[in-house]
């Protein structure tokens, strides 16, 4: 950066001696006062303007003769930038202080990827919850009328994270977005809670919720919802049209009584179809083979986009929106990773 300075002192006396013509041509010496809103017109090879550009900042201190003088050789020193500096990133190589084509390259790259791993922290609950919804999908589970159940409890060909082998499970992803809003008729009895798209949570349900274990009637309202609330139920307004509904059941009586009381009394339907609701599925997920944990390649922002898409533009916070848009997740728009993204996905998001 000194050298820069330096440059720009002998730049700017050439100019005051007339030796330096700013247009192009042969160096003239003109009397002609222009005026100064003419002055555009005028046109500079690439190397003027820069030298334009940084006599911006010197002029003042070039014009005073001896404001230099006053500027100390350790000061200059100390805010001088190295033609190398040695990062975790790797050699950095500079001119005069400009970064070459190599080292933009080195800090975009790195740039990009302090962005995914923002959107990759910031978002591992949604990308869980969605994994999980693929994943129940897969054994038959795409409905929110579908609740998959440990009748033999959990075993190790089902892969959930956290999931334990003495737990009676029994969990449906309600989808309010194609179904409107849902009745979820609750056994007594239970232990459980809804959470929204990104993992976040809204309620609970049975022992520690609203019906105190007793069962009872939820009303599962989407975020556009505007009608009536109907009396004779539990209200839960969600923020997100894709929610989990997780249930435990309490074996101390026994396993097969506590299924039965889940599998006899549990029903989920759409509110428009209370006079005649729809039969509830149960699909046995013990011993099936299946996997419910995020994915941790380029799959993993391609499902969070696919999230995006579906979701309320209001479902995160415009903190969230712009690390989300920052590479190149934006709601109403496509989604394609350029080639910096798809070196992250390569590397895998982890």
């Amino acid at each position: 950066m000194t050298n820069v300075i330096l440059r720009a002192i002998n730049f700017t006396k050439l100019i005051k001696s007339g030796t330096l013509n700013t247009r192009k041509g042969r160096t003239q010496r003109r009397s002609t006062i222009r005026h100064p809103m003419k002055m555009n017109s005028m046109k500079y090879s690439p190397e003027q303007r820069l030298w334009t550009s940084v006599l911006i900042g010197v002029m003042g201190l070039a014009g005073s003769g001896s404001a230099f003088a006053q500027v100390s050789q350790e000061t200059l020193e100390s805010i001088a930038i190295p033609d190398e500096v040695e990062t975790p990133i790797g050699t950095l190589e500079f001119f005069d202080g400009v970064p070459n084509d190599a080292t933009i390259d080195k800090l975009y790259d790195n740039l990009y990827r302090m962005r995914a791993v923002e959107v990759y922290l910031n978002n591992q609950g949604a990308a869980s919850l969605n994994a999980m919804r693929k994943g129940n999908a897969s054994i038959g589970a795409d409905a929110s009328n579908k609740v998959t159940i440990s009748e033999q409890l959990l075993q190790p060909a089902s892969l959930y994270l956290t999931g334990n082998t003495s737990t009676l499970y029994a969990l449906t992803y309600l989808d309010l977005k194609t179904e409107g809003p849902l009745v979820v008729e609750l056994p007594p009895g239970m232990l459980g809670f809804l959470d929204d798209a990104w993992f976040r949570f809204i309620d609970n349900l049975g022992v520690i919720g609203p019906d105190k274990g007793q069962g009872g009637k939820y009303l599962l309202l989407p975020p556009d919802y505007s009608g009536d609330e109907p009396e004779g139920y539990f209200i839960v307004k969600l923020p997100t049209y894709n929610n989990l509904m997780f249930l435990r059941g309490s074996i101390a009586k026994g396993l097969a009584p506590a299924v039965e009381n889940i599998r006899s009394k549990l029903r989920i339907y759409p509110l428009a179809k209370a006079d005649n609701p729809p039969a509830t599925e149960f699909i046995n997920m013990s011993g099936k083979s299946y996997s419910t944990i995020v994915t941790r390649d380029i799959r993993f922002f391609e499902d969070l986009n696919e999230l995006v898409q579906v979701e309320p533009l209001d479902a995160t916070g415009p903190e969230m929106r712009g690390q989300l848009a920052a590479i190149g997740i934006v709601k109403d728009k496509p989604f394609r990773p350029d080639a910096r993204m798809k070196a992250v996905g390569s590397h895998r998001a982890s």
